[in-house]
């Protein structure tokens, strides 16, 4: 008998081998085997049994070397979700099996790690009257496949998907929430293991420790009900018993995982899933993805909107708006200086937001500040400096621009290059208030367990901290169990106009979340700081409606053939010389324009932000109405592989464009 395996590697294909006899009782397809693959070894799946193979006599298939399951562990599911992932995010089976099924997942695993003693739940788990909104939404997760929880924060979505989690794990289900990361969640953790018991809540991250990781993967193995709280990663975990998820923000961007492959998004993984197998799915939001809302509309998801406040509500925050610098600061405006002063003597907290990595090359009107933008698509624009040349660039459409720009608001002709971030806001505050404790929080802060980013959260509670400054992943770092009350948005036009069609939505939920959040606080205030106010509709904010500004910015994606009423994909392409890149951009170009034109636009060549020296980087965006035409092609491409010069990154529904 030959069967066919399939290996964790770059190709979509499978590979025959022969099975020697005294396995052909044992095999079964989706069980893992070790096979020889060129010098070495390698893990793969069974995917197909041929008991009667014909093969030239030339040929001699080498043999598998051992079977490594007893039986599937991952269940039936496991073909399914695995080929759901690798037709719509572009990528090979081998490597989504081998996440789904990682190598430390075995029979001795079950064996080892004893499943935990029955789950004890308390005769009770509300310790308080339901609100009419909560008791309508748990009244629809029961009735619906897949229902969104939609209104502010502290409005009691999150105890209304608790409440019915608990019903679930009564009927001895288990249960998955999805959370954006750990440290911005820790207060939902610390609520879901007080209520359920540490005993039988299991965390799933990079910082995990491989023990407690593999006594999680027993207890999802054995089908004992429990709660997993996890990041992107855990929507992909073999659960024998999953009957509800649950996604926490499911807006957030750090559900799609496009760094490494394979490529998926957790919230269509969990739709998918949770479907396939009858279980239910509550996405929990503030204001929800366009994505999330058009499945509203087309009837596939039933939506509740929470109507009341809970306990915890303190005020709406007030909204200023400001210009975004001043005579004394190019970040900080006078009227932001002076309300972080008067909070400062009120023994107030403070978080500034700037989301300046990878956006210092911004070229500014040095009379009023104002950006340079494109004239072909209105975007910011970045200055670049390379072959001695000196120039300015879109990073939406490729369009390249000189250094002569004429200010669209002062008509001012003398521009500068703004460089800084997060450290130099952090330098500059320190000059203007001495004697303030002021933290940093970006990427850089949070690279390792004693860099000063981990213990902000600490800082803030203790107060020991009057000032935050960070980049977007602050906004739920800082004000997790803090005083912050005066919040601010230091630079809302660079947000606005960052690379990607998704930047108006992802700058709207970041006001609606951080003034949700605001509302625990005592006269709590909220100071955005831009060039142009007519860049936004901030009377939407004033007037709690995200909904207006979801209608409109659906009505610039449908007009424009942006998702969610278009698939996009982007192919990023690297080499060590600008011709070769260009040279491989125009053939793709070329092949698109000459064989699918009538399905397809192309946007591009644009630069990627982030260039190392002497190595470029460019990207197309392709979009298209017709999925399977997009598959279509996107698996020719597959075929059709670059020169070796080239490194190619196919990602499908992109979210980074840096």
């Amino acid at each position: 008998m030959n069967v066919s395996v399939c290996l964790p590697i770059a190709l979509n294909k499978s590979f025959d081998y022969f099975l020697p006899p005294q396995f052909e009782a044992k095999i079964k397809i989706g069980l893992r085997v070790r096979v020889p693959f060129g010098k070495a070894e390698q893990t793969g799946f069974i995917t197909e049994l041929n008991t009667n193979p014909v093969l030239p006599k030339n040929i001699k298939l080498k043999a598998i070397s051992e079977i490594l399951d007893e039986e599937i562990l991952f269940g039936p599911e496991l073909f399914p979700l695995a080929k759901f992932i690798e037709t719509q995010y572009a990528n090979t089976l081998g490597e989504t099996l081998q996440v789904l099924l990682p190598p430390f997942i075995n029979k001795k695993l079950t064996q080892t790690y004893k499943p935990a003693p029955h789950l004890d739940l308390p005769l009770f788990y509300n310790k308080g009257p339901l609100t009419s909104s909560q008791k309508e939404a748990i009244a629809a997760a029961e009735a619906n496949q897949t229902v969104l929880f939609e209104g502010p924060a502290l409005c009691g979505k999150t105890e209304a998907a608790l409440t019915f989690a608990y019903k679930i794990l009564g009927e001895g289900g288990q249960v998955l929430i999805l959370v954006p990361d750990i440290i911005t969640s820790a207060e939902l953790i610390q609520t879901v293991q007080d209520r359920f018991g540490q005993a039988h809540v299991h965390m799933w991250h990079s910082r995990v420790l491989l023990s407690k990781r593999k006594a999680a993967v027993a207890d999802i193995l054995s089908g004992r009900p429990c709660i997993v709280i996890g990041t992107r990663s855990a929507c992909l975990l073999p659960f024998k018993n999953l009957r509800l998820g649950i996604i926490s923000m499911e807006e957030d961007e750090a559900f799609k995982q496009e760094d490494n492959k394979p490529y998926y998004h957790s919230r269509e993984v969990m739709i998918f899933r949770t479907k396939q197998i009858n279980a239910k799915l509550i996405l929990m939001s503030a204001a929800p993805s366009l994505e999330t809302l058009h499945m509203v509309e087309e009837g596939k998801i039933k939506t509740v909107f929470f109507k009341e406040q809970t306990a915890g509500f303190s005020a709406e925050p007030q909204i200023i708006i400001t210009p975004k610098n001043g005579p004394d600061s190019k970040f900080i405006s006078p009227e932001l200086k002076e309300e972080i002063g008067k909070n400062l003597m009120a023994g107030g907290q403070t978080l500034l937001l700037m989301n300046r990595l990878g956006y210092s090359g911004l070229y500014a009107c040095l009379n009023c500040g104002a950006y340079a933008k494109c004239k072909k698509c209105g975007a910011i624009l970045s200055r670049v400096k390379e072959n001695g040349k000196d120039y300015l660039i879109c990073r939406k459409c490729g369009s390249k621009e000189s250094l002569n720009q004429i200010c669209p608001r002062c008509k001012n002709e003398i521009f500068r290059s703004l460089g800084g971030g997060t450290q130099a806001v952090t330098e500059e505050l320190g000059n203007m208030f001495p004697s303030a404790r002021i933290y940093r929080l970006d990427s850089q802060t949070l690279k390792n367990k004693s860099s000063e980013g981990n213990f902000i959260g600490d800082a803030l509670r203790e107060k020991q901290a009057d000032i935050v400054v960070g980049t977007n992943m602050a906004l739920n770092i800082g004000l997790n169990g803090s005083k912050i009350n005066l919040a601010a948005i230091m630079d809302a036009d660079s947000q606005l106009n960052s690379p990607g069609f998704r930047a108006a939505e992802h700058f709207a939920q970041m006001l609606f979340n951080l003034k949700g959040r605001l509302k625990k606080a005592k006269n709590p205030k909220l100071v955005i700081q831009i060039s142009k106010t007519d860049l936004f509709d901030f009377d939407i904010l004033r007037n709690n409606d995200y909904l207006t500004f979801a209608k409109n910015e659906a009505e610039f994606r449908k007009e424009f053939n942006f998702p969610p009423y278009a698939q996009a994909v982007k192919i990023q392409m690297g080499a060590k010389t600008k011709k070769s890149l260009e040279t491989y951009g125009n053939t793709v170009i070329n092949a698109i324009t000459t064989a699918y034109g009538a399905y397809m636009q192309v946007e591009g060549p644009v630069p990627c932000g982030r260039q190392e020296k002497d190595f470029f980087r460019q990207y197309l965006l392709i979009k298209s109405a017709d999925g399977s035409m997009l598959k279509s092609f996107l698996q020719t491409l597959s075929k059709n592989k670059p020169p070796k010069q080239l490194e190619i990154k196919i990602v499908a529904d992109p979210y980074g464009f840096m």
